[in-house]
């Protein structure tokens, strides 16, 4: 397939993969499973916090699956039956309340044990102002980061919270300034989920990387008035490590290996690998991904069920594929097709991509 014919096909499957750190559920293992970790703000403990694992979080206040209380070195242990879950901390640091929502949520754990970590932030209250007629439902405010106004920051608006605050949400505001501000208008009177983002790439989306910044509103949902413009304060936390969806689903043994190289069979570092299970590359978010290739250009992409799935590679997640990302599909087959076998892995696949040409080159 030569380099113009995969921006054609690239653009059909773009709007899939904005964000799609959030995918395919794994069925619960026998065992028991256990969750630990520490809470932290601003790198010191946060002890008598309560930790509580949710398999839905909608800010509801519905009674938690699971909830512990921090130890005077903000470590927990939590037990709970295997499958995925989304780990929330409220407590207080000498009086000021604080509030952790982890950035790998949801947090799946298997047979064994898992670690997470998860840095507080000031449990802050929307302020609501007057607004101007036409505009509908506003927010505004500021993105910091350890209380210093943050530049190029994201912030995406979701109407609930089925996808797991992941991908594009319904409305996203511009590139914050110097200043930290952004604003977001005519949004339909409702209740939102209001998550920023700062990728040190610079992109608008795709999985954070080690390094990365996020931030979930303490009190989300956030209930924006039509006419009213409401405020809001929003910390980003620095992301601890990249998590590939074979961490989050460590615990199948159905999985398909290989490498991404170039034409000339040269690994290719810094690609995700990726399959659907619909032959048409069409606007939904992959069934399942890689983390980013090593140097070695391996990938492995853990999958909840066997069956068949069309694989490819492409550089970055977010949009349409740019003139110059790498991009491709595996040519093993025709449609591009892989049959993943339960409990086995599908060794040897190989990816080739190339660099994206500029539209009629």
């Amino acid at each position: 397939m030569n380099a113009s014919v995969r921006v054609g096909a690239a653009l059909l499957f773009a709007a899939a993969v904005a964000g799609l750190s959030s995918c395919a559920e794994i069925s619960p293992r026998k065992g028991p499973a256990v969750l630990s970790g520490r809470v932290t703000f601003r790198g010191a403990p946060v002890a008598r916090a309560r930790v509580a694992l949710f398999e839905r979080y909608d800010g509801s206040g519905k009674p938690s699956l699971r909830s512990v209380i921090t130890a005077q070195d903000g470590g927990f242990r939590a037990e709970a039956p295997p499958g995925s879950y989304f780990a929330v901390a409220e407590g207080t640091f000498e009086k000021t309340p604080v509030f952790a929502f982890s950035g790998q949520n949801p947090v799946r754990i298997d047979s064994g044990a898992r670690w997470l970590g998860m840095k507080a932030v000031p449990a802050e209250v929307p302020e609501i102002r007057p607004g101007s007629k036409g505009r509908g439902a506003v927010v505004a405010g500021e993105v910091v980061s350890g209380g210093v106004p943050l530049e190029n920051a994201f912030v995406t608006v979701y109407s609930g919270a089925d996808s797991g605050f992941k991908g594009m949400g319904i409305a996203m505001s511009p590139p914050t300034g110097q200043d930290g501000r952004f604003e977001i208008e005519h949004l339909p009177e409702s209740s939102y989920f209001l998550v920023a983002r700062r990728r040190g790439s610079g992109g608008m989306t795709g999985p954070l990387e080690k390094g990365d910044l996020y931030g979930f509103h303490p009190a989300n949902p956030v209930y924006l008035k039509e006419g009213a413009a409401t405020h809001i304060r929003i910390e980003l936390v620095e992301k601890e490590k990249t998590l590939s969806y074979s961490e989050v689903t460590s615990g199948t043994e159905t999985v398909l290996r290989g490498r991404v190289v170039d034409r000339g069979g040269r690994p290719q570092a810094g690609v995700y690998a990726f399959v659907y299970d619909d032959r048409v590359f069409g606007h939904q978010r992959p069934f399942g991904h890689s983390g980013r290739t090593g140097a070695d250009g391996t990938f492995a992409i853990y999958l909840d069920r066997p069956g068949t799935f069309y694989l490819g590679a492409r550089e970055n997640f977010g949009n349409s594929p740019k003139p110059g990302e790498r991009f491709g599909f595996y040519d093993g087959t025709p449609d591009h097709a892989v049959t993943a076998v339960s409990g086995k892995a599908a060794e040897g696949l190989t990816i080739v991509v190339e660099p994206i040409l500029p539209e009629g080159k």
